[in-house]
């Protein structure tokens, strides 16, 4: 069971990150778009920027989600739920990493960590999904 649970935590950890991979990477690239540079009196506030960075970070909360249903086995909502609420709060902590890999690599290193964490994420599914679980 402990197996589970962390293979569970995973796969919500590496999904809220890929997720938030993609909305700094969709942020980036608004931010380079030509609406930026046809309002410079905004300082820098893109126009549209708002709706990407608040409906990313929302969709970001599948990873709790992810992880609680998961852990449907456990059977237990309330820890379940703790345990979904933990996974989605770690995701936007490791999620932090976004950053250093915007820098070095540009958008193209952001689409190759969500790659990565959509891979992580299908093998943690499948491994998920074989798994017995006795009673």
């Amino acid at each position: 069971m402990i197996g589970r649970i962390i293979g569970a935590m995973a796969f919500g950890v590496s999904l809220g990150t890929g997720l938030l991979a993609v909305v700094t990477w969709g942020i980036r690239a608004l931010q380079g778009s030509s609406l930026a540079i046809a309002a410079p009196a905004n300082r820098g506030l893109t126009p549209g920027l708002l709706p990407v960075l608040l409906i990313g970070t929302l969709a970001a909360l599948v990873a709790g989600i992810a992880t609680w249903v998961l852990l449907e086995p456990l059977g237990n909502p309330w820890r379940r739920a703790m345990l979904g609420i933990i996974s989605g709060c770690a995701a936007f902590v490791v999620a932090l990493i976004t950053w250093p890999v915007e820098r070095a690599f540009g958008r193209p290193g952001l689409l190759t960590l969500a790659a990565s964490c959509a891979v992580l994420c299908g093998l943690l599914g499948w491994r998920l999904s074989r798994r017995s679980v006795p009673a």
